[in-house]
């Protein structure tokens, strides 16, 4: 058979195979006919040798035989049909091939297209679905806070019908006096007046009796510097550490009834802290005593010389206005110095006594101008 040649481009590819395939059924045809032809003959020939022929077998050999000769008929039909295919007719075949193959595309990518908007439809379906469970879970937990909610309203309401009813029943508190406060009007103390001292802390009075001290333990602690001999010269000083430690030694002789004494340097210079005892000083009730210890400090306080001054702490402006309150029924000019938490009364020490050598006088300072009167009463 005429065969094309493979390089003519796809469609002669293709036609090549077809013709291939088709060499490939008529041989095999062929070789079943002349296998079909051998086999009758065969038997023709064994039935011709045989010395009894069997009429039965004769009629079924012819009837063989003509059925193989249909079927060689057929064959040399389709063989006829076979042998030369002209080019119009193999290009009119691929042509409806192409044209099948481009229409099973079409269907297929239509299909796919299908698919993907079913596929997208179903993911759609899923979010949805995966929403719609979750409102239902949230609705869930709104009905039991709901019904939370309501409970502890309930609660709440019978709670305010029962304080109502007790509101009901209790008297309305008599409301305490009104405290009266005067206005501050600071001012300085009359000439020649000297101020008696009292410490507002942890709510109570403290009198200060800094200026007896003051005297007394210069005077202890000038003996102690000469006995044990600790002036070590103006370029020196006084050795602190040892007058310290025999300051401590002598604390029985220096008992204040409230306050700790403490000897301390600032510098150069000696001081005393004055530390409240918490177990000391007079409450209100006892600054409103007028036999209480306060009022008879107060009685002794002559108007006409000294005025009271109050130091006050933040947790002690009741008790302030408490003495307040007493000092004016007893025509005392006072005032007040407010301070802060952690304050301590210190005061200095004052005579000889320096630990270090003193700094020289500056040339070149001016004399300071005569400070005027403090403020000190109001």
């Amino acid at each position: 058979m005429r065969r094309r040649n493979r390089n003519a481009g796809d469609d002669g590819g293709g036609l090549d195979s077809l013709l291939d395939t088709m060499t490939n059924v008529v041989g095999i045809l062929v070789m079943v006919l002349i296998a079909t032809q051998l086999g009758v003959k065969d038997a023709v020939k064994r039935i011709s040798d045989s010395e009894v022929v069997d009429p039965e077998a004769v009629a079924d050999a012819q009837e063989k035989l003509k059925l193989t000769q249909e079927e060689q008929q057929v064959i040399e039909a389709q063989l006829a049909d076979l042998d030369s295919p002209d080019d119009q007719t193999v290009q009119i075949k691929l042509a409806d091939l192409r044209r099948r193959m481009d229409t099973t595309r079409q269907q297929v990518q239509q299909e796919k297209q299908k698919a993907n908007q079913f596929a997208m439809k179903i993911e759609e379906d899923r979010r949805k679905a995966a929403a719609a469970e979750k409102a239902l879970a949230e609705l869930a937990n709104l009905e039991k806070d709901k019904d939370k909610l309501k409970n502890e309203l309930l609660a709440a309401l019978e709670t305010e019908a029962t304080k109502k009813s007790q509101l009901a029943d209790t008297p309305l508190p008599q409301a305490p006096p009104p405290k009266v406060v005067t206005l501050p009007d600071p001012r300085p103390a009359p000439d020649g007046a000297k101020a008696v001292m009292f410490l507002c802390a942890n709510n109570k009075i403290y009198p200060i009796a800094a200026d007896d001290w003051r005297t007394t333990i210069r005077k202890q602690a000038e003996f102690v510097v000469r006995s044990r001999s600790l002036d070590r010269g103006p370029a020196v000083g006084v050795d602190k550490e040892r007058l310290f430690a025999e300051f401590k030694k002598g604390a029985r002789q220096r008992r204040d009834d409230f306050f700790e004494l403490e000897l301390y340097a600032s510098g150069i210079y000696p001081r005393i802290r004055f530390t409240p005892k918490k177990n000391a000083g007079a409450t209100i009730k006892e600054v409103l005593n007028p036999r209480s210890r306060f009022q008879k400090i107060l009685r002794s306080v002559d108007g006409s010389k000294y005025y009271a001054r109050f130091i006050v702490l933040p947790d002690s402006y009741e008790v302030y206005l408490a003495a307040r309150a007493v000092a004016t029924q007893r025509n005392l000019l006072a005032g007040w110095d407010p301070q802060g938490d952690g304050y301590a009364f210190t005061t200095h020490l004052g005579g000889p006594i320096l630990f270090g050598p003193k700094p020289p006088p500056n040339p070149n300072a001016k004399p300071a101008p005569p400070a005027k009167p403090a403020n000190v009463i109001d």
